[in-house]
C-alpha cells in the first residue's frame, strides 16, 4: 500500500549557496543557486549582495558623502523654496534647502548648528523652529540622503574634452585621467583636485650631448639670454664625468631667449642638440600604466605607460617624460615595470629597459627584446615581489612565463592554443582572463613549476564565451573579478577556492570602458570611466549616479527534496540584511512535473536592461539595519517553485539576501 504524504503545514528552508547556473538543470541543480543574479554579487559572508551604486568624480566631494538636516518648524513652511540658502536669526548657522514637507525642512552643505530660533531667507524671517531632531525613519532617510547627495553630485563634472577617456591611474594617492581635447586635436592629463579636474601642465624638453657636469632638479639651465629651469634629467647614455653623458632636459618654457645648438651652462655643462620643443600629445590611444619606484624610496613611486599612439613616458604627477625606447615611430600598447625592469609591448615584441634604469634601452646595459610570434594582449607580473615572481606575457592565442635569474632570462609557453583578450587578464592568486571559450583560469605554484589552465565560467557560458572585453578590474578589498563587455554588459565574480568561481551580471547603465583600482591614503578604491568622458567611483553611493539602480534575482527551482511531489504552496520568508530600509518585490513561479509549465508567471526580461513588471509582485519593506526574517504570501500549486526578487531604487543602500523558507503542503505523488 503506498504511503500518502504528509499532509500538515511543513517548513523547507534553502540558504543562498552561490551566484549563477545558467546551464544546469533547472530541477537537480544545488539548491540556492540563481538562474537570475542581476546587479547581485556573490558575498563572502555568504548570500547574495546587492551591488552599491557609483557616483561621478572629479576630486570633489563625494556626493555620497554628503550629510543632511533635518529640521521641524512651528507651522507650515511658506515663502521657502528648494535650493534657497536659510540662516539661523540667532545662530548664524546655514544651509541649503533640499527637501520641504509641511512644517518640515531638509538642509545639506549645512555651517555651524541651528537652535530654536527664526530661519531667514535674505535676512527676512520666514519660518520659526520648533524641534531640532524630528523621528526620520528608514524610508525618509533614504529620501533626504538621496536629495543631499544629488546637490553635492550636481558639482561634479567630466573631465575636460571630447570622446572617451583615454585612461585614468592612481599615483600617489592622486587620480589622474588622459582624454582628447574638445578639437579631438591633442589629449591632456588631467588630475582630480577638491575643485575639480585640473589639467597638468606639460614641459619643453631639450636634447644635448657631451655633458660633463651634471645637471640636478630645479638647477637653471643658461644659454646667453635664455634660461629655464630643470624638471628632469633623462640620462640615456654615456657618463657626466667621462664627459660622454647624452639624453634629454626636462625644462620649463625658455624665458629671456630661446635655445639654440651649442653650449650651455648653468647648474652644469653640455651642448644643446637644438630648440627646445614643447612636450604635445597626440589623439587617440588607450593610456595603459603601471606604478613602479626604481629606487629605494616608496617617495619616487612614477608612472609607466603607453597608448599605442605617443612615445612610451614617465610621469611623477608632475613631469612628463617621453621615453625613447629605441622603436622609433613603432608605440607599445602595454606596460609592466617587474623585477626592476620596464617592459613594454609592441604587437609580437617584448622589450625592457637596462635593469634599474627605465630611460636606458641599450643592450650593452641588459636591454634585450623577446619575440612571442603572436600578438601581446597583456602583461601581469605574478607570485608578489618575491625571487619567484615571474611575468606573464598574455597573447591572443597563446601564454607565456618569462622567467629571470641573476644569469639567465627564458620565456617559456604555458598555452599555445588558449590565449587572453586584452585588458581581460587580472591576477587573484592565479591568473584570470578572456578568451573565446569564456574565462580561463591559470593557477601558478610558488616555483612556478605546474601551469594549467581551465575554463572556470562554465555556469554562464552562454554569457560569457564569445564576448569582447572592454576591461577588468580586481576589486581587492571585496575579492571580485569584474569584466565589461563591449555591448555595456558586465559580470563579477568570486573565487571561492579549487578553481570554482560565483558569478553574476552587473550593469551600471552606462558603457564602462575603463577600470583602475588602488589605494588613496591606505583605502582601496576603485575607478571606472566611459565613453563619454565620465569618470566614476564604484561601490559608492545609493544608485547609478543618480538613475535607479534595478536588480533581480530568480532562484532555481526548489522543489523540498522531493521533484515527484505536487505540493500547495503557503508562505515564504525571505532572510535579509539591509544597510538602511529597503523595498522588495518578491513572487513564485509554480511548476509540476508532468510539464513544466508555470501557473504563475511575472513578465521577466533579461539583457543589456532589465525590467519587470511589479504589478505580479507582493511587496515587503525593511526598515532596519539587521538580518530580519519577513513573512510573504506564496499561493500556487505545483511540484516546484521558483522564488524571484526585484527591485529598483535611486536611493537605498546595498542588502544581501541570505535564505528563504517555503511554508507548503504535500498533496500527491505524480506518476
Amino acid at each position: 500500500m503506498q504511503r500518502m504524504p504528509n499532509t500538515r503545514v511543513q517548513p523547507d528552508g534553502t540558504a543562498i549557496a552561490g551566484g549563477m547556473d545558467i546551464v544546469g538543470s533547472p530541477i537537480y541543480a544545488k539548491p540556492g543557486r540563481a538562474r537570475i543574479a542581476y546587479n547581485y554579487e556573490w558575498s563572502t559572508g555568504g548570500g547574495l549582495e546587492r551591488i552599491a551604486g557609483i557616483e561621478p568624480f572629479d576630486g570633489r566631494a563625494s556626493p555620497s558623502a554628503a550629510v543632511y538636516v533635518y529640521l521641524e518648524c512651528s507651522a507650515t513652511i511658506t515663502g521657502i523654496s528648494l535650493g534657497d540658502t536659510v540662516d539661523g536669526a540667532t545662530s548664524g548657522a546655514s544651509g541649503k534647502v533640499v527637501y520641504l514637507s509641511g512644517a518640515y525642512i531638509g538642509l545639506t552643505r549645512v555651517t555651524g548648528s541651528f537652535e530654536l530660533e527664526d530661519l531667514e531667507v535674505s535676512a527676512v524671517v520666514k519660518a520659526t523652529l520648533s524641534n531640532l531632531s524630528p523621528a526620520v525613519d528608514g524610508f525618509l532617510d533614504n529620501t533626504l540622503a538621496k536629495l543631499a547627495a544629488d546637490d553635492y553630485q550636481a558639482d561634479i563634472t567630466k573631465v575636460p574634452g571630447s570622446g572617451r577617456v583615454r585612461g585614468i591611474a592612481i599615483l600617489n594617492s592622486e587620480v589622474y585621467a588622459w582624454r582628447d581635447n574638445a578639437g579631438a586635436t591633442a589629449m591632456a592629463i588631467h588630475k582630480a583636485t577638491s575643485s575639480g579636474w585640473d589639467e597638468v601642465e606639460m614641459f619643453h624638453q631639450i636634447s644635448f650631448t657631451g655633458g660633463s657636469t651634471e645637471y640636478e632638479e630645479a638647477d637653471t639651465l643658461t644659454q646667453g639670454s635664455a634660461t629655464s629651469t630643470v624638471k628632469r634629467v633623462v640620462l640615456e647614455s654615456g657618463t657626466w664625468g667621462a664627459g660622454s653623458a647624452a639624453g634629454r632636459l626636462i625644462i620649463t618654457a625658455p624665458s629671456g631667449g630661446v635655445f639654440s645648438a651649442g653650449a650651455a651652462a648653468g647648474g652644469g655643462v653640455c651642448t644643446l642638440s637644438g630648440a627646445s620643443a614643447l612636450i604635445t600629445l597626440s589623439p587617440g590611444g588607450r593610456v595603459r600604466t603601471d606604478a613602479y619606484t626604481f629606487t629605494a624610496s616608496l617617495a619616487d613611486k612614477r608612472l609607466y605607460g603607453c597608448d599605442g599612439v605617443n612615445p612610451e613616458f614617465e610621469f611623477d604627477g608632475t613631469v612628463y617624460v617621453p621615453i625613447s625606447t629605441g622603436m622609433g615611430s613603432i608605440r607599445a600598447s602595454f606596460v609592466r615595470c617587474h623585477k626592476s625592469y620596464l617592459y613594454y609591448a609592441y604587437r609580437g615584441s617584448l622589450q625592457r629597459s637596462a635593469i634599474g634604469n627605465p630611460y636606458v634601452w641599450s643592450a650593452v646595459f641588459g636591454a634585450a627584446e623577446l619575440g612571442t610570434g603572436d600578438e601581446i594582449t597583456g602583461l601581469l607580473s605574478v607570485g608578489g615581489n618575491t625571487d619567484a615572481a615571474a611575468l606573464m606575457v598574455l597573447c591572443q592565442n597563446a601564454l607565456f612565463v618569462l622567467y629571470e635569474d641573476a644569469t639567465t632570462t627564458r620565456m617559456d609557453p604555458l598555452s599555445r592554443v588558449s590565449g587572453a583578450q586584452p585588458d581581460s587578464g587580472q591576477d587573484i592568486g592565479g591568473v584570470v582572463a578572456l578568451d573565446t571559450p569564456g574565462v580561463m583560469r591559470y593557477p601558478y605554484t610558488r616555483n612556478f613549476g605546474n601551469f594549467a589552465w581551465d575554463t572556470v565560467s562554465m555556469d554562464i557560458q552562454p554569457i560569457a564565451k564569445n564576448q569582447q572585453c572592454a576591461c577588468s578590474v580586481y576589486v581587492s578589498g571585496k575579492f571580485k573579478y569584474r569584466m565589461f563587455f563591449t555591448d555595456g554588459s558586465a559580470i563579477s565574480g568570486l573565487p571561492v577556492g579549487k578553481g570554482m568561481f560565483e558569478w553574476s551580471v552587473i550593469n551600471y547603465g552606462r558603457n564602462i570602458v575603463l577600470a583602475e583600482h588602488g589605494e588613496i591614503d591606505g583605502v582601496a578604491r576603485t575607478f571606472y570611466a566611459d565613453n563619454n568622458g565620465w569618470v566614476y567611483e564604484a561601490d559608492k553611493g545609493r544608485s547609478l549616479a543618480g538613475d535607479p539602480l534595478p536588480y533581480a534575482i530568480k532562484l532555481l527551482p526548489l522543489t523540498q527534496r522531493s521533484p515527484m511531489t505536487e505540493k500547495t504552496y503557503r508562505t515564504m520568508q525571505l532572510e535579509v540584511e539591509c544597510l538602511g530600509a529597503c523595498t522588495l518585490y518578491t513572487s513564485g513561479e509554480f511548476g509540476n512535473g508532468e510539464d513544466g509549465q508555470t501557473q504563475q508567471t511575472a513578465d521577466q526580461r533579461y539583457g543589456a536592461g532589465l525590467s519587470w513588471d511589479l504589478s505580479n509582485y507582493d511587496q515587503a519593506y525593511w526598515d532596519t539595519g539587521s538580518v530580519a526574517m519577513t513573512t510573504l504570501p506564496l499561493e500556487g500549486v505545483g511540484t516546484r517553485v521558483s522564488i524571484s526578487v526585484a527591485g529598483e531604487a535611486d536611493n537605498e543602500l546595498p542588502h544581501t539576501i541570505y535564505a528563504v523558507t517555503i511554508l507548503y503542503t504535500p498533496r500527491r505523488m505524480i506518476r
